[in-house]
């Protein structure tokens, strides 16, 4: 599987047989749009063009754009719904593809899931979370967040700098413009949660 950056919280995964867009954002971001064909669409926040602009994807994709379960080409999906204090609900997704399981952590404010929530996710092998601040978590919350959930690999999204968060994480980092990865070359699930750092894609 690879899993490649677009911005914000838009990221491409790509199996042997599929492409799946999340996020896809309009250029009302100030970033390029994510362009190009997917198998699946899967959107945090379905009324929020930040998050679901899909004019600009191909094909004729199968859309995953609230709470719920799917299990559609080759995925194992969860939706969970988070309510932030004005009401908004957002959907954070837990992906199993290939075998490993991504927690995408949208655009939420902090880890607000329940106890049996966090129970049914269970083991994460890659947790893309958001370290921003201001509408998204800050570095400090996104840390606690990765310190409580254990992922294997931790990859930061929707910042304009991520080094407070690194500096959190232990200031190690590994910087590539995709992460190309098999469940077997997961770390130990007794290692220390690795951090990557993706480049955008252009």
């Amino acid at each position: 599987m690879q899993i490649q950056y677009f911005g914000l919280s838009s990221f491409k995964l790509t199996s042997k047989d599929t492409t799946s867009i999340i996020d896809p954002f309009s250029k009302e971001s100030g970033l390029t749009p994510p362009r190009g064909n997917a198998d699946l669409l899967i959107l945090s926040e379905k009324d929020n063009e930040l998050y679901s602009y899909t004019q600009s994807i191909s094909g004729t994709p199968f859309l995953v754009d609230g709470p719920g379960e799917y299990d559609v080409k080759e995925h194992t999906i969860t939706g969970i719904p988070v309510r932030d204090k004005e009401g908004r609900v957002v959907t954070v997704y837990l992906i199993e593809l290939e075998g490993i399981k991504i927690l995408h952590m949208a655009h939420i404010k902090k880890l607000a899931l329940t106890e049996d929530e966090l129970e049914d996710i269970g083991d994460v092998d890659i947790m893309l979370v958001p370290v921003g601040g201001e509408e998204v978590m800050d570095f400090e919350e996104a840390a606690k967040a990765v310190n409580y959930i254990e992922p294997r690999i931790v990859i930061p999204m929707h910042f304009t700098s991520p080094d407070k968060f690194l500096k959190e994480m232990g200031g190690k980092e590994e910087k590539m413009d995709k992460l190309t990865i098999k469940k077997k070359d997961l770390p130990a699930e007794d290692a220390p949660t690795k951090v990557i750092l993706l480049e955008q894609l252009r």
